[in-house]
C-alpha cells in the first residue's frame, strides 16, 4: 500500500504531440554538371553568409567548354548565312533542295547556340554561391581536384528558421490554436522546458504513420538561448495546456477510484471529483488539505 497526502497545488490537463525540429529556410547547392572541384571555402558548421561563394568547380575547364561551344555556333552562324545569301531573292521559286539545306543549316545554327548558351550558364554555375545566411551542415566532398558531379555540393540551414514540427490527430484539432502557448521538451534535453508558440497549422490534412488523419502543427521555440542548443532532426514532445485548475485539493489519480478514496484503517471516503490532469485529480470535497489516504 502506498500513502497519498491531499495537497493544495495546480493541476492541469495537457495534450502532449510528439515530433522534432525542422528548418524553415535552407539550400542545397549541387553542381549543374561534371567537372573537377577547383575550391572549398567552407568547412561543416562553419556560419556563412548570403552571396558568398563556398564551392566551385575548375575555372578553366568550364572556360574551355564555353569558348569552343562559341567557335561551334560561330561557325553554324556563318554557313547558315552563306546558305541564306544563296536564296536570297527566291522566297516565291525556292526549291524543294534549297529549302532543304537552309533549314537544315539553320537548325545547325540554332542547335550550337543552344549549347552554347548551355556552356555559358555551366560556367556561370561552376560556382555555389548561398542564397541564405546560416550554417553548413553537409559537404559532400572537400578535395580540390576531385572530380565531382550533380549529386556533389553543399547543404546549409538559417538556424534563425528553426522551429518543433509536430502533429495533431483531427479529433483534437479544436484543442490547438495559432497563439497558443506551449511547453517543448526535447530528447537530446530531457530536463530543459522550452517555451514556444504555435505559429501555423496545416490548412489541409494528411495520413500519419499509424493511417490516423492529422495535422501539421508548427510551434516557434521563443527564447533566443533555447533556440541555440536546436538542430535540425532533433526529437521531442510539445505539450499544450487545455485546462488548469490553481491553488486546489489535489491526489495522485491513482489514488481515487470509482469517486472513492481509502482512509487509514480501511474505511472508505466518498470524493467529489473536478478537473482529471495528467498525474493528479482535483478534489473538491470528501477530504481536506493534510489528510492521508492509502492505495495499491
Amino acid at each position: 500500500m502506498k500513502v497519498a497526502v491531499v495537497e493544495r497545488k495546480d493541476v492541469r490537463k495537457t495534450l502532449v504531440m510528439s515530433g522534432k525540429i525542422v528548418a524553415g529556410r535552407e539550400a542545397s547547392l549541387r553542381f549543374c554538371g561534371v567537372g573537377k572541384l577547383g575550391y572549398v571555402k567552407v568547412a561543416g558548421g562553419d556560419r556563412i553568409k548570403k552571396g558568398q561563394a563556398v564551392m566551385g568547380l575548375d575555372a578553366r575547364d568550364a572556360a574551355a567548354v564555353e569558348t569552343a561551344a562559341y567557335y561551334s555556333y560561330a561557325a553554324a552562324d556563318a554557313n547558315a548565312k552563306e546558305i541564306e545569301d544563296q536564296v536570297k531573292g527566291h522566297d516565291k521559286d525556292e526549291t524543294f533542295a534549297q529549302k532543304n539545306d537552309r533549314v537544315t543549316a539553320q537548325t545547325a545554327r540554332d542547335k550550337a547556340y543552344d549549347a552554347w548558351q548551355t556552356a555559358v550558364r555551366a560556367r556561370q554555375n561552376a560556382n555555389l554561391i548561398s542564397p541564405i545566411d546560416g550554417v553548413v551542415v553537409n559537404i559532400t566532398v572537400t578535395v580540390a581536384g576531385e572530380t565531382v558531379g550533380v549529386a556533389d555540393g553543399v547543404d546549409i540551414v538559417d538556424p534563425e528558421s528553426l522551429y518543433f514540427e509536430s502533429e495533431v490527430d483531427e479529433t483534437e484539432l479544436n484543442l490547438v490554436g495559432v497563439g497558443k502557448a506551449m511547453e517543448v521538451t526535447l530528447d537530446a534535453y530531457p530536463d530543459e522546458k522550452l517555451e514556444g508558440e504555435i505559429t501555423s497549422i496545416d490548412f489541409s490534412s494528411h495520413e500519419s504513420d499509424a493511417g490516423a488523419t492529422v495535422f501539421s502543427v508548427r510551434v516557434k521555440i521563443l527564447s533566443e538561448e533555447d533556440i541555440k542548443i536546436l538542430r535540425v532532426g532533433m526529437n521531442g514532445d510539445a505539450a499544450l495546456t487545455v485546462e488548469e485548475a490553481k491553488g486546489v485539493l489535489v491526489l495522485p489519480i491513482e489514488a481515487v477510484g470509482e469517486g472513492e478514496v481509502e482512509l487509514p484503517g480501511g474505511q472508505r471516503q466518498r470524493v467529489e471529483i473536478g478537473l482529471e490532469g495528467d498525474e493528479e485529480v482535483e478534489i473538491k470535497s470528501g477530504v481536506v488539505e493534510g489528510q492521508k489516504v492509502w492505495y495499491q
